[in-house]
């Protein structure tokens, strides 16, 4: 079971150059027009309702990585014009070579960004993932990352963003976990059974789609079926998992630290 949970995930590394140094602060939202943009053109678009129609579940994280980045009012600007995004995938549903191909299918073509800038994909790099195996598992959030957990008020159609900050952060990233993890077709008892606790956090404020949020990073202790904790590991944890929150990387697995 191990080896076969081993086989089926998949993490990619593209490398992406761009033609001017700096990036738009909402750059999370970039990614996003990417991917879009790579599934459209894949198979004559044969993948793309499957990620992006409804509000299905998907089983995908990303994070973007940045050589120096410095942060201004309405840019980044970076030492280098160059970024790297990390796709992090859950593969039962082949996501990981779904996303593979489309991402291969426009390497060296320009995707034009705000400013005058554009960037074109110049290399895919597939990275190892850790096989979870313990029921207790410390994790980092990716640089550049933070987890979401967003509870949403329907009478007021307000959100609210929960960080390690607030009293109620463990009872409610638990909730939104296993929440995840029955959507993702986990049994009742495996996806109830999810914890989560922060051991050395920090809150961070992010530009998201012209809104800024409450995001938590750093060491977080995640208990549960080792099944659903590399789900959580390979697809994104939390809220907006799939839009460049949630990514994670496994520090060691046990109890103690």
């Amino acid at each position: 079971k191990g080896s076969k949970r081993r086989e089926i995930n998949m993490r990619l590394e593209l490398q992406l150059d761009l033609e001017k140094p700096e990036l738009s602060k909402d750059y999370r939202r970039i990614v996003l027009s990417y991917l879009k943009f790579a599934l459209s053109e894949c198979n004559d678009g044969k993948y793309f309702e499957k990620y992006f129609k409804d509000t299905i579940q998907k089983d995908y994280c990303f994070s973007v990585l940045m050589k120096g980045p410095k942060f201004y009012k309405d840019k980044i600007l970076l030492e280098e014009p160059r970024i790297k995004i990390l796709f992090s995938c859950d593969d039962r549903r082949k996501t990981g070579l779904i996303l593979f191909s489309a991402f291969l299918g426009i390497k060296n073509r320009k995707f034009p960004l705000a400013n005058n800038n554009a960037m074109v994909l110049k290399r895919i790099d597939q990275k190892s993932e850790k096989l979870i195996t313990e029921s207790t598992v410390y994790m980092q959030t990716v640089l550049g990352n933070g987890l979401c957990i967003r509870e949403h008020d329907r009478e007021t159609n307000r959100d609210r963003f929960i960080t390690f900050e607030d009293e109620d952060f463990k009872e409610k990233a638990s909730e939104i976990l296993s929440i995840q993890a029955k959507s993702a077709g986990f049994s009742e008892n495996k996806a109830s059974g999810i914890s989560l606790e922060p051991v050395q956090c920090k809150k961070v404020v992010v530009l998201h789609y012209g809104v800024y949020i409450d995001v938590t990073v750093g060491i977080i202790k995640m208990t549960g079926d080792p099944d659903v904790l590399q789900y959580l590991y390979s697809a994104g944890a939390g809220s907006k998992h799939s839009a460049g929150f949630g990514a994670l990387n496994v520090l060691r697995q046990g109890e103690s630290i």
